[in-house]
């Protein structure tokens, strides 16, 4: 199979200034995406989206290529994650003769999949010949437990959701997965048409919870950091 590897790195992030670049153990985020990406067995182009050009730099000395610079309507907060990975993917086939059969997104906010976690993940497509594969983790709250306010700001809608429920001790309740941004792979000609990486053909990668972080506020990158310096996290798979 044949891969590209899409880094996605716009310049503003609020959350966590300058996220892309901010560094964990002296090495920036994007960077644990693309040697992650680089270092997997698959036959692929790494290549990265940004308008930015510190962004562009730091991509380019980590082994990534940055063959275009993003449309400044898709470097805001509102423009959709599809629509960049569409433009990319445009880009691509009107400039590479290479043919790919998957496209895999990478946001640098998750960064600790690793080599062997792409590798397992492009295993399941191959075995399972799904359309799609989304990195997964499970859930710490199920959803048994997650409502709505009710219209007077009251719990009415938890009373009426597990009312019926003979045991609510959360160890019984069946275990429910969500995305954790590591990893979005999709077959080449299946995004092109559908432009969306969720597929009823789909299959889950699943992670373990310290691998699954996703850095979007200060306290997570601070927390990231925690796991690299406590060794829970090993920055050997980087290296």
């Amino acid at each position: 199979m044949k891969v590209l590897f899409v880094v996605m790195a716009r310049g503003g992030s609020k959350g966590v200034p300058r996220k892309n670049i901010k560094k964990i153990n002296g090495m920036p985020l994007v960077a644990y995406k693309i040697i992650s990406a680089r270092k997997s067995d698959v036959d692929k182009r790494i290549i990265v989206s940004t308008e930015d050009d510190e962004i562009a730099e730091v991509c380019l000395e980590y082994g990534a290529e940055v063959p275009f610079r993003r449309p400044s309507y898709l470097a805001v907060d509102s423009a959709g994650s599809m629509d960049v990975i569409e433009h990319a993917m445009t880009w691509i086939e009107k400039n590479d003769r290479e043919k790919y059969d998957y496209i895999c997104m990478l946001e640098p906010s998750s960064p600790f999949a690793s080599f062997k976690d792409f590798n397992n993940a492009f295993n399941i497509l191959e075995k399972s010949r799904a359309d799609t594969l989304l990195s997964m983790k499970e859930t710490d709250i199920n959803t048994v437990f997650i409502n709505s306010l009710d219209n007077k700001g009251g719990l009415s809608n938890f009373f009426y959701a597990i009312k019926n429920i003979k045991d609510v001790r959360r160890q019984i309740q069946p275990k429910e997965y969500t995305m954790n941004g590591c990893m979005y792979i999709a077959k080449w000609n299946y995004f092109k048409n559908n432009k969306t990486f969720h597929s009823e053909n789909s299959m889950p990668y699943i992670m373990d919870e310290v691998s699954s972080i996703e850095i979007d506020t200060m306290l997570d990158y601070e927390v990231a950091k925690m796991y690299v310096e406590k060794k829970i996290i090993d920055i050997n798979l980087w290296r």
